[in-house]
């Protein structure tokens, strides 16, 4: 069956552009080929990109369109014509849009009326021809976090474009943009092949680029990196730090996730590098020992984030005075290279000693003053005033979790030293090691080793991957900084918009919801965290907002993220439902945990058992339109337990539709009331009374535990009497089961059934 291929050649993308312009092209290009009607069941699209291009693959699609005949409806009669019968200026203009004449028009009923239309029989065009036109728009509408203009400055685009491969089969797809047009050219390996190559067909294209020195799967080039940094690691008996290895990066998987992915390429080395090189080759180069004695991450964060070098381990954990390096090219003068880059590092380690040796002569604390001197936000005041109101929200919150006096006291002196490396000249370089500069300073100040702790992991997490604080105290203070920042900054009305999160609120809001639903202790009411920072910044500054509109705003995005963390699968978490996370959220989620945990109940409760998930099998999912689908098996059915008692709760919540609520006369029960009536209002005052501090786990139990007397009542009783005193009763009864006790755990009425 056909194959399509698109390569867009250009100058080098940055690495963290692919994040947009990956999962862009992939749903987009997905779109394009239905729209084309060249979209068969067994179609498929894949993505890729290099630092030079980017590339859609169509796999099976049609060979050509299937023919279509629509109808465009016009004007109505009464204007399409005059008393007459013959065509007016509408009726002419209609007809002429369409290419038609007025007396080929036709005459039918819509909406009531009757109107023209005009029948349009749309050929059937071989693939390329179909494709030719939508090509363009497709390319000028890929999204990067900045783009350029080039030549007459018509077009835009992440990096000016070079080149245009267009194929399905061996036929090119001709179309133009700007002042390039498409062909069957692309180009080599700037170094190992430089110039254009001739691609015969489609089929061919992976090939004919490797031919060349390029590796197009991103995929294939991390595993090859990957391969390469083992092997050379060994050879020097040691280890690569931190790499995750290529089964925990699959770029296929990640461009589900394009927030993930943006983050997982800006935080791990392998997958960057793989977007820097084409054809990766690897050495190994060394430093002088003596800069050892500097902290381990300041040598990390030159290698790897600043160098993009990968260090090495002994095989006791041990940094040794080696590293990698990742050459995009081949072997020949690969000596000189790696002198290049062992000079490099060399002026940037003699730097960081400096800067340390510097940065001793001073405590910690002495520093705290010269936060006033460092602006947080030219609105918001200094990093001075933000420690305070960090302070101030951290005394709030720790009274919220119950943390001991002694706790409180380590709390608050972390608090006041956490941003207090900021001024330090090590961080000054490298932004990166804030708070973990703080920690060792403190340290080496004679802080409290609690205190250091603290404030090295009150930014964590840094991102998707990255580990959560560890202690209680850590995890108040890294909720504390993240609530005001979030707070402060919505309190300006700055606010996330799209793909536009300039100060990064989102990743603060995921790290608020991972570090609340992951930490067992840690429960507490959102609205009151969120007055407690609007309190601390009025103290500060005059706020034009009202606090209401910033609690709501807040509430808005910390909703939005624990939507996605819940529907998002982990190495140690499944996703959950869909309309699992909405029918627990519905009833609420000031309380973080409380809701991750009410959620993750209904969806152990709904696997059918026998299915991968109830066995511990891990089963990826994605979430496609607001709907969260397994990868493999398809989305499973609910068990038939959990769909029983989602059906009774259902019953009982569609009856009260509309109804006010009330409360149950139980004298009026007691003589008037039926015997299915009264057995439903003893079983749920004996469940109401056993849910009072009762777990998730507990209360789904205690639900389903009166499906049989919900089931009786609706079997033997008319809820609808014709006598209003006790239809109100027997509604109040409803009310009451679903506002004291389902409503507990869910709005089971937002659970799909089946």
């Amino acid at each position: 069956m056909p194959r399509f291929v698109l390569e867009i050649g250009t100058e080098e993308l940055p690495p963290r552009y692919f994040a947009t312009a990956l999962p862009y092209l992939a749903e987009e290009g997905r779109a394009l080929l239905d729209r084309a009607r060249l979209w068969l069941p067994e179609s498929e699209v894949k993505v890729y990109g290099t630092p030079r291009r980017l590339a859609l693959i169509g796999e099976r699609i049609a060979a050509s369109q299937a023919p279509r005949t629509s109808r465009k409806r016009g004007p109505a009669v009464k204007v399409a014509f005059d008393a007459e019968g013959r065509p007016t200026k509408a009726a002419e203009g209609f007809a002429r849009r369409w290419g038609l004449t007025p007396d080929q028009l036709e005459r039918g009923e819509a909406e009531g009326g009757e109107y023209v239309f005009a029948v349009i029989e749309e050929p059937a065009l071989p693939a390329a021809e179909a494709l030719a036109p939508m090509l363009a728009d497709l390319i000028t509408g890929t999204p990067f976090p900045k783009t350029m203009r080039w030549g007459d400055g018509s077009l835009r685009f992440g990096r000016p474009i070079r080149w245009l491969l267009a194929l399905v089969d061996e036929a090119v797809v001709e179309f133009s943009l700007g002042p390039l047009k498409s062909g069957r050219l692309t180009r080599g390996h700037p170094v190992l092949a430089d110039g254009m190559h001739e691609v015969k067909s489609a089929e061919e294209y992976e090939e004919a680029l490797k031919r060349h020195y390029v590796l197009i799967d991103p995929d294939e080039r991390v595993e090859r990196i990957w391969s390469q940094l083992n092997n050379l690691a060994q050879s020097h008996q040691a280890h690569v730090v931190s790499a995750k290895g290529p089964e925990r990066l699959s770029v296929s998987t990640l461009i589900d996730w394009p927030e993930e992915f943006a983050e997982e390429i800006q935080r791990d080395l392998l997958l960057e590098t793989a977007f820097l090189a084409e054809w990766a080759t690897t050495a190994c180069g060394s430093f002088d020992e003596r800069y050892l004695r500097l902290p381990r991450e300041v040598l990390i964060e030159e290698m790897r984030h600043v160098q993009c070098y990968f260090p090495l381990k002994d095989n006791d954990g041990k940094l040794m005075p080696k590293f990698i390096a990742v050459r995009d090219g081949g072997e020949e003068h690969l000596d000189k290279v790696l002198a290049g880059w062992e000079s490099v590092l060399r002026a940037k380690l003699i730097d960081a000693s400096y800067f340390y040796e510097q940065d001793l002569k001073r405590p910690l604390a002495d520093r705290v003053e010269d936060l006033k001197g460092v602006v947080f936000h030219e609105k918001l005041g200094t990093m001075y005033e933000k420690m305070e109101r960090v302070r101030a929200v951290a005394r709030d919150l720790a009274e919220q979790v119950g943390l001991g006096g002694k706790e409180r006291e380590l709390l608050d002196r972390a608090a006041r030293l956490c941003k207090a490396d900021l001024t330090t000249q090590m961080v000054t370089e490298l932004s990166n090691l804030q708070g973990v500069m703080g920690s060792h300073y403190a340290k080496k100040s004679d802080e409290p080793l609690e205190v250091a702790d603290a404030i090295a992991e009150h930014y964590r997490p840094r991102g998707p991957s990255d580990a959560l604080p560890v202690a209680e105290r850590s995890c108040v203070l890294a909720v504390a900084d993240k609530v005001d920042t979030l707070v402060a900054y919505a309190a300006m009305g700055i606010l996330p918009s799209g793909s536009t999160d300039p100060f990064g609120l989102r990743r603060e809001a995921n790290g608020i919801v991972r570090i609340a639903a992951e930490s067992p202790g840690l429960s507490f009411s959102l609205e009151r965290l969120v007055n407690a920072a609007l309190q601390a910044l009025h103290k500060q500054i005059q706020l034009e907002r009202p606090n209401q509109e910033v609690l709501n705003d807040v509430r808005s995005i910390i909703r939005q993220r624990l939507v996605t963390y819940l529907q998002t699968v982990t190495e140690d978490r499944d996703a959950v439902r869909y309309d699992l996370v909405q029918a627990a959220l519905a009833v609420g989620f000031d309380d973080i945990l409380d809701a991750a945990t009410r959620a993750r109940v209904l969806e152990s409760n709904a696997r059918p058992i026998g299915s991968p998930q109830s066995m511990g099998i891990r089963v990826p999912m994605t979430i496609r339109d607001g709907v969260a689908r397994l990868g493999s098996p398809q989305h499973l059915p609910s068990s038939p337990d959990f769909v029983k008692t989602v059906t009774a709760t259902t019953r009982v919540i569609n009856i009260i539709k509309g109804f006010e609520g009330g409360e149950v006369d139980e004298k009026l029960l007691a003589e008037r009331g039926e015997p299915a009536e009264r057995a439903l209002w003893k079983a749920y005052r004996a469940a109401l009374e056993k849910a009072q501090g009762k777990q998730p786990e507990e209360l789904f139990d205690l639900i389903a535990g009166l499906r049989q007397p919900i089931d009786r009542f609706f079997d033997e009783v008319l809820v609808m009497h014709e006598d209003e005193e006790i239809r109100r009763n027997r509604l109040a009864l409803c009310w009451q089961i679903n506002e004291n006790l389902f409503r507990r755990l869910a709005d089971f009425s937002l659970i799909v059934q089946g």
